[in-house]
């Protein structure tokens, strides 16, 4: 079977899911008919699209990922007490696509904060939604469409204005099902001088090949602060496509942190639109690849208004035979002046087998920019494994310590100790030999 046909086929099959899966509710199934029209007419992409040249999808189109049975019933205690260990946050969980936890989250919030499911938002706020849901990430590629098409789960959180949420919201992901799909659209509204901390955490039964594709999109109004992490520890046998969307209003920040750990095959991509003067950006990643893992990080950064600020660092720790992509855009509008933006990417690679593809591109129009980029790749500084050896200390173990220092930036630009330590001990818990 030739690609073309295999990625024809899989649209096919998505599709069928898609028209099972329509909503009754008049409004979501409209944007399902809207994304599934744009997933039939994107398909899935390939080679010869320049952003996934160095990421094949030929063998996810293999696959045939079912939505959830609506008879699904999870074993909620089990997964909350044994998985849900992020030491940080008012905890919410959804298993399987079921929602845990909703009601005791609610008690926690300040008067006016909203997090209500997207099927209930449409129904009780559409005023407060609408202008927002879907409308943050258009779709660029196929796999977006395909969350559209399939759009049902998923949360609304609105932030009131100069409302501060002290603890974060932690949502967490959990599946068990071989053969399953979940789709996640979390939209994320914060009002003028909101703030708000974010973590998504993406996991699953180990060794079960199951497929998840999230979005969220998220609004920050005029000197709004967010700061959003996402750690992805899916099995290993599974599949991940995530999207982040960020359009950033006047004196707004809003920091991106991911830490990419697990998954056979997984995508991200993050866009981030500061459209209004004065806004800042941050962009913190660590992907650590092992095996025969394929991890792609793509990133836009778009500034359309003056003085505005981006800060992107990447570190990539790559072992074994496993594959790593990174490929950064900055674009700076001819109207953007006075813009400074950096970016940065840098990568290990822990054996002769490990390969990393990274290309930093800056789209510059404007003359009175600070805009800088670079990338590296190389591997652990032998004249520092010989001195961790000189003072009896073994290969592996002197190899934590530099991973550990190679990651230490990204760490600490986190600004949770508890969580920063709590994520250093899964970056360096692994076997590095």
């Amino acid at each position: 079977m030739t690609v073309a046909v295999a990625s024809q086929t899989a649209v096919n099959f998505y599709q069928n899911e898609a028209e099972q899966s329509q909503s009754e509710h008049a409004l979501l199934r409209s944007l399902q008919a809207q994304g599934l029209a744009a997933f039939q007419r994107l398909g899935f992409p390939d080679r010869h699209d320049e952003d996934w040249r160095y990421t094949p999808v030929t063998e996810f189109l293999k696959q045939a990922f079912h939505c959830p049975r609506p008879d699904a019933s999870p074993n909620a205690q089990v997964i909350i007490s044994k998985q849900a260990d992020v030491p940080w946050g008012n905890k919410l969980v959804y298993v399987d696509g079921v929602l845990l936890g909703l009601d005791a989250l609610r008690k926690e919030l300040p008067p006016g904060v909203m997090v209500i499911p997207i099927l209930e938002a449409l129904q009780t706020v559409p005023e407060k939604i609408t202008p927002y849901l879907d409308k943050i990430l258009t779709s660029q590629h196929g796999f977006h469409a395909q969350n559209t098409a399939m759009l049902q789960l998923g949360l609304f959180i609105y932030v009131p204005a100069n409302i501060c949420i002290t603890e974060p919201i932690l949502l967490v992901h959990w599946q068990t099902r071989a053969e399953q799909a979940i789709y996640l659209r979390h939209v994320v509204v914060m009002e003028s001088g909101a703030s708000l901390a974010l973590i998504e955490d993406y996991q699953g039964q180990a060794d079960v090949s199951y497929y998840t594709n999230t979005i969220t999109e998220i609004v920050a109004g005029p000197q709004a602060c967010l700061k959003h992490y996402k750690v992805q520890r899916e099995s290993i046998a599974a599949w991940h496509v995530g999207h982040l969307a960020v359009k950033l209003a006047m004196g707004s920040r809003v920091e991106s942190h991911i830490v990419s750990l697990g998954a056979g095959w997984s995508r991200f991509d993050a866009r981030f639109a500061l459209t209004e003067p004065q806004a800042e950006c941050v962009l913190n990643g660590v992907y650590i690849p092992s095996g025969q893992q394929h991890m792609d990080h793509h990133t836009w950064v778009h500034h359309d208004a003056p003085n505005g600020t981006s800060h992107q660092d990447y570190k990539g720790i790559v072992k074994d035979a496993a594959h790593a992509v990174f490929n950064g855009q900055v674009h700076v509008a001819r109207h953007a002046q006075k813009t400074v933006a950096r970016q940065q990417n840098k990568n290990l690679l822990l054996s002769k087998q490990a390969a990393v593809d990274t290309k930093p591109q800056l789209d510059i129009a404007a003359d009175d920019v600070q805009c800088t980029h670079g990338a590296t790749v190389g591997q652990l500084d032998a004249d520092a494994l010989f001195y961790f050896a000189t003072r009896g200390i073994a290969v592996q173990e002197a190899t934590k310590y530099l991973i550990q220092a190679f990651a230490a930036d990204n760490l600490r630009a986190i600004g949770h100790d508890e969580f920063s330590a709590w994520l250093q001990s899964r970056i360096v818990g692994a076997k590095y030999e």
